[in-house]
């Protein structure tokens, strides 16, 4: 509701989707920036999370995909979270066609909250890629 009266007051028109990526069936090239920070997308033998976040950007439009680097897979056992089952910006860019053109792929310092959630993970993985027009 909250976001809905920022458009509002902004002037703008919103679609809101309260959906999965893959279940969205977002308008393919329709986007100019498509951005996923510490998406939790689950891996399939198609990719199909990694083509939708791929289709969904315009010609000219970027794909800013933000997670955490140098994640300890022990700890994340521990907690129920197995990170070969989630999708991975090498995973996307891996798909990459001659069409794109990487910005961005690098591992860049976390600045967080001590105590905050996420504090223990103190890098990030950044990647960005352009769709050329």
């Amino acid at each position: 509701d909250r976001a809905a009266g920022h458009a509002r007051d902004a002037g703008v028109t919103v679609r809101w989707v309260h959906a999965g990526l893959v279940e969205a069936a977002l308008p393919a090239g329709s986007f100019d920036l498509v951005s996923a920070q510490y998406p939790a997308l689950p891996r399939t033998p198609d990719a199909a999370a990694e083509r939708a976040l791929l289709a969904a950007v315009a010609p000219g439009g970027v794909l800013l995909l933000v997670h955490h680097a140098g994640m300890d897979t022990r700890h994340a056992h521990d907690s129920g979270f197995d990170p070969a089952d989630y999708v991975w910006p090498a995973m996307v860019a891996s798909l990459l066609t001659d069409d794109w053109e990487v910005e961005v792929d690098e591992v860049r310092p976390r600045v967080a909250p001590e105590g905050g959630a996420g504090a223990h993970h103190t890098d990030d993985l950044v990647f960005r890629a352009r769709r050329r027009a």
